[in-house]
């Protein structure tokens, strides 16, 4: 069931699925099997949902169910990211996408795993991912085929700058070593973490090669 949908100045939105139904009470279709929603170069794919109108009878969001859903677009540098959930929410007016229950999300090397988290344009494609668990964690490995994982209570990834930060009882451990605080700061690029709130390191001196600052610059 093909559904277009524009909103001015946006790319139009087409939705797909193996059947629909208008409930006019609720000013929503109700989407079953094989749902494909995709605006531009976004696309989400879910088994269940429902699409829900505006006042002005266009389509201002979506709540989509899968075992699981899942949602892939490209950063500002034209990487692909990849993500998945048991629900997602795509709310049209700013192309935000809200995932919940299961969160998984990946880039490249790097693998977020977390409860809630939610994906933010800005101008034309996605400027970062921030998530949130009890811990949610990360993990990548660098070109030197080096292993780093991370956990922290919330996690902001901020594609263009390729830098990962922690806020809230942060981890990270590597090669080197270990290091902890209230938030640090993880450049994906040079491997170097910076950190500020009570840091705690354990490093291996044979391995150090990149100095760790304490500040970290907003």
């Amino acid at each position: 069931m093909p559904i277009a949908a524009d909103s001015p100045g946006d790319e139009p939105i087409d939705i797909r699925a193996d059947s629909g139904r208008f409930d006019g009470s609720q000013g929503a279709t109700r989407l079953s099997g094989n749902i494909l929603i995709t605006r531009g170069e976004m696309e989400v794919r879910a088994d269940e949902g429902h699409a829900f109108q505006g006042q002005d009878r266009s389509y201002e969001r979506f709540e989509l169910e899968g075992n699981p859903a899942t949602w892939r677009a490209l950063d500002e540098e034209g990487e692909e990211i990849r993500g998945q959930a048991g629900r997602i929410e795509f709310q049209v007016t700013d192309n935000r996408i809200v995932l919940s229950d299961g969160v998984r999300i990946e880039r490249g090397e790097l693998v977020v795993e977390a409860d809630t988290g939610q994906a933010v344009q800005v101008g034309e494609r996605y400027e970062r991912i921030e998530l949130d668990g009890s811990p949610a964690r990360w993990s990548t490995v660098t070109e030197q085929a080096r292993r780093v994982e991370g956990e922290s209570d919330r996690i902001i990834h901020r594609l263009l700058a390729e830098q990962v930060v922690m806020e809230g009882n942060a981890r990270v451990r590597e090669p080197r070593g270990s290091f902890s605080g209230q938030r640090l700061l993880y450049d994906l690029r040079t491997q170097a973490t910076e950190g500020e709130g009570g840091i705690h390191m354990i490093i291996d001196p044979e391995l150090v090669d990149e100095p760790v600052n304490d500040e970290i610059e907003d």
